[in-house]
């Protein structure tokens, strides 16, 4: 196939076709597809639940499926919010449902239309699917479009409620922040884990504060806290205890889930690698804000056998800020 005769973008009067314009979006984005915001195209129940759906404005990438239409892709957007119905399902059985947002291009399907009032995007139920459909693979569409949510109704049901709904959208081209700090002990360091006993938050291990600003659009946050040459020195009495990292105050901040530390009772020192990781959501009230973390690290029994960092350990603490829909 010969190469189109104007390519995007020469200037002197030329036109330029929607195929370029489709392709240079597809070049811009890598191809990706879905929603470009984390809200956007959100489906959600009525506020008083009811027999639709409304489906949030927003913007979204969709790549163009049609045959000859390959490295090609659509923006669309909703500039308001949709209501869109939900067939109610009858004594004979459940029913899953897929909202997708799809694409109508007339040069592909052919057929005459007027395109002052041809809809090319719109909102569509299909009806019917597989109770965990996550994706289009396997309906054959003959269109291009994305999934947004999957709506499982039970028997002799014509409410939807947000139980029903499950959550399909991704991000387009989610955007990342990574933060990577590191601190190696200097000699007038020499700390042991030693926290009240029992006491839940135990103390900041060592006593450092890593301080970033968390981006507005992050919605989660990879951590991986890792500390290495630790000092174990085994004897009795046994200890042990657990580590974490946290966020913000100790009052008002989040933390990651809580790891173990455990002492032995054999004798002899080692030096040991321990390690925090986590996936979780950064909370609404932290994001597009200064915040600061720490390791830290309790005990169960008051005594002084514990790990200890000293001039031999080294300490990193990785977190990476990612957007997901929301």
């Amino acid at each position: 196939m010969a190469m189109e005769r104007v390519p995007y973008l020469v200037g002197g009067g030329f036109e330029h076709s929607a195929e370029v314009m489709r392709a240079m979006l597809a070049a811009s984005t890598s191809g990706a597809e879905g929603i470009v915001t984390p809200g956007d195209f959100k489906v959600q129940p009525l506020p008083v639940p009811g027999t639709s759906v409304r489906v949030a404005p927003g913007n979204a990438l969709i790549r163009n499926s049609y045959g000859g239409g390959s490295a090609q892709t659509y923006a669309t957007r909703a500039g308001s919010q949709t209501e869109v119905p939900i067939q109610a399902t009858g004594s004979s059985g459940a029913r899953a449902d897929l909202v997708v947002a799809r694409i109508d291009d007339p040069t592909y399907d052919g057929g005459a239309f007027d395109p002052a009032t041809f809809e090319a995007a719109k909102l569509e139920v299909i009806r019917g699917v597989s109770t965990n459909q996550k994706s289009l693979a396997g309906l054959g569409l003959t269109y291009p479009a994305i999934p947004l949510a999957r709506i499982n109704i039970p028997a002799s049901t014509g409410t939807i409620t947000a139980a029903m709904i499950t959550d399909l959208r991704s991000v387009a081209l989610p955007r990342m922040q990574r933060h990577l700090f590191t601190h190696n002990l200097s000699t007038d360091e020499n700390d042991h884990i030693n926290p009240d006993a029992g006491h839940e938050m135990g103390e900041p291990w060592p006593n450092v504060w890593w301080e970033f600003h968390i981006p507005d659009w992050a919605t989660r946050v990879r951590v991986r806290a890792l500390l290495g040459g630790v000092r174990v020195e085994g004897r009795d009495p046994n200890n042990y205890g657990e580590l974490f990292v946290r966020f913000g105050t100790v009052p008002t901040g989040f933390s990651t889930q809580y790891g173990r530390w455990d002492n032995s009772m054999a004798g002899g020192i080692t030096r040991e690698t321990f390690m925090v990781a986590d996936d979780r959501t950064v909370p609404s009230s932290f994001r597009g804000t200064d915040s600061q973390a720490a390791i830290r690290a309790s005990r169960y029994i008051a005594n002084s056998n514990t790990p200890r960092l000293d001039t031999f350990s080294s300490i990193s603490l990785d977190l990476e800020f990612y957007e997901t829909a929301v």
